[in-house]
């Protein structure tokens, strides 16, 4: 994958300027890997408020996603990294603007796109193989390839041994797991993915990055993952994009050219944290 050199792609920004059965085929068009995916284009978002009129949320986001480009949304809450993430997902809808996917507008759920939540929301009358075969039951797979498909799905997550377990049953991190498993039943060809990791302990938090760019890297996906960590996000990314909060506006891209696994303790990346914290704190 194509990626800049660490430093070298800062980008001046415009300053004010179901639980995871959201997918289907994606529509036909060309990605040849380098071509964007994922078109967002001046989208701004208010809400609605009872001493305001109206509240920004978002202005004019502008922001183009590679086919299997795995790119973090990142920022302080209430900057609206997640509301944009909805907005690509068509769970809700920008007030201008717009978002391209595949070349073809983004009028709702659907569309190519599957999409993984903080809570997992997983079906707590399923077994995890079972919740994994209603994703693939749901877009016309029969009974016996549904299972075929959750069985290879839960080795891939490494959850081969539980499918017989309920949700209650499993730890958070496995019950992420099977939460992604599923996704990946409805064979997106984008994850949208809302802070996944982020009511994990650490140390389960980073065994699971490290799972999802295992997973990544077997199933090549375009992924649009959203933290408000640094440390996730140079863990995962291809490349950050930080927002800053009222409005939500995008005040620095990067591209982290390093190769996978990442250290903590690398140079560039120490060097990237520290940019990164700087445009956070500078608001």
């Amino acid at each position: 994958m194509e990626v800049a050199n660490l430093g070298m792609n800062d980008r001046p920004m415009r300053s004010g300027a179901g639980p995871a059965m959201l997918a289907e085929p994606m529509p036909d068009a060309a990605n040849g890997g380098t071509d964007p995916i994922i078109r967002i284009a001046g989208v701004g978002k208010r809400f609605a408020s009872d001493t305001q009129g109206s509240e920004p949320v978002l202005d004019a986001i502008d922001l183009t996603i590679r086919d299997n480009e795995f790119v973090v949304l990142l920022g302080r809450s209430g900057c609206g990294k997640t509301t944009l993430l909805n907005i690509v997902a068509g769970l809700e809808k920008a007030t201008s603007g717009s978002v391209l996917v595949a070349n073809r507008p983004v009028t709702g759920p659907g569309g190519g796109k599957g999409m993984v939540f903080q809570q997992n929301a997983l079906f707590p009358w399923l077994t995890a193989a079972r919740n994994v075969m209603f994703a693939a039951q749901s877009r016309g797979q029969s009974k016996a390839e549904a299972a075929a498909l959750a069985a290879e799905l839960l080795r891939l997550v490494g959850l081969d041994a539980v499918g017989d377990k309920y949700p209650s049953e499993l730890s958070g991190g496995m019950q992420q797991r099977v939460a992604i498993a599923r996704a990946l039943a409805l064979d997106p060809a984008i994850l949208l993915m809302d802070e996944p990791f982020g009511a994990l302990d650490e140390l389960t938090r980073n065994e699971m990055q490290d799972e999802l760019l295992r997973v990544w890297q077997v199933r090549r996906k375009t992924v649009l993952f959203v933290t408000h960590s640094i440390w996730e996000a140079l863990m995962l990314a291809d490349r950050i994009v930080v927002l800053a909060p009222r409005p939500g506006r995008i005040v620095l891209e990067r591209s982290v050219d390093q190769p996978r696994p990442r250290s903590r303790t690398n140079p560039g990346l120490l060097a990237l944290h520290e940019a990164i914290w700087q445009a956070l704190q500078a608001r």
